[in-house]
């Protein structure tokens, strides 16, 4: 665990910000998914789960009164920090040991990371105790089984530097995990997200850097894309195919 953890504050996330910094718009229905389903409000405290870098969360803290952004990584967060946000608290926690007080925030959200978690259980008994009753629960990530998953399971398990040891949701396992919590009012939303670049070899960059695919080729990002994720090509803009599902529930 301590080997994983140094190489992903190190490695994988100076890649990761390399990649949100040279692609910063291919990622805007990420934003679009965001305000649609948390929809943050001004006088809402909100909690984001595996927060990853600052992508998502400047733009909650300036829709919320509270913004808590939790992550396990320190590089991660430091990013964070510096958007210098005076309602934004940074909490160096994995999603099994978040520890803030019963029944104090407004919705909890998580995109494209909580498949990280191994603990699910004991995460989403946190989310219930630290969730207001009747206040939302809001999960956007990869459904098992799919041709993303595919591509995690098949290629970036293989060759991220630091490997990619993770369990995907399937609907009915979430569900589960609902029910045993006391989460209600459970559904699911599927996207067709696409990601969209000027060049086709912009792909190469962005999957090799997104995922630190440091023992491959950016050439075989690319290869790999077009076998498993499916790219086309609209109106001189190339399009890489990336499906999620939001996962909603309600604290009853």
């Amino acid at each position: 665990m301590k080997t994983w953890a140094i190489e992903f504050s190190w490695i994988r996330s100076e890649l990761y910000k390399e990649c949100l910094k040279e692609f910063p718009d291919a990622r805007n229905q990420d934003f679009e998914t965001m305000e649609k389903f948390l929809n943050p409000q001004k006088d809402e405290t909100i909690l984001e789960v595996w927060a990853g870098s600052w992508f998502f969360s400047w733009k909650i803290a300036d829709k919320c009164k509270k913004l808590y952004v939790s992550d396990p990584s320190s590089e991660q967060l430091q990013a964070v920090q510096e958007l210098w946000k005076n309602n934004i608290a940074v909490l160096k926690w994995w999603a099994e040991a978040i520890d803030l007080p019963e029944n104090s925030v407004d919705a909890i959200r998580s995109f494209w990371a909580l498949h990280h978690c191994f603990n699910k259980t004991k995460a989403f008994e946190n989310f219930h105790k630290v969730l207001k009753f009747w206040w939302r629960l809001i999960v956007v990530d990869v459904l098992s089984w799919s041709d993303l998953a595919k591509h995690f399971d098949d290629k970036v398990a293989k060759y991220c530097v630091t490997g990619h040891e993770v369990a995907f949701f399937t609907k009915e396992y979430f569900d589960s995990l609902c029910f045993v919590s006391g989460f209600d009012n459970v559904k699911f939303v599927d996207l067709d997200v696409k990601r969209n670049f000027q060049k086709e070899e912009d792909i190469w960059s962005f999957l090799y850097k997104l995922h630190a695919m440091t023992k491959t080729s950016i050439e075989e990002c690319l290869n790999w894309a077009k076998e498993i994720l499916w790219v086309s090509q609209k109106d001189l803009i190339y399009c890489l195919n990336r499906p999620l599902t939001v996962f909603i529930a309600t604290k009853k």
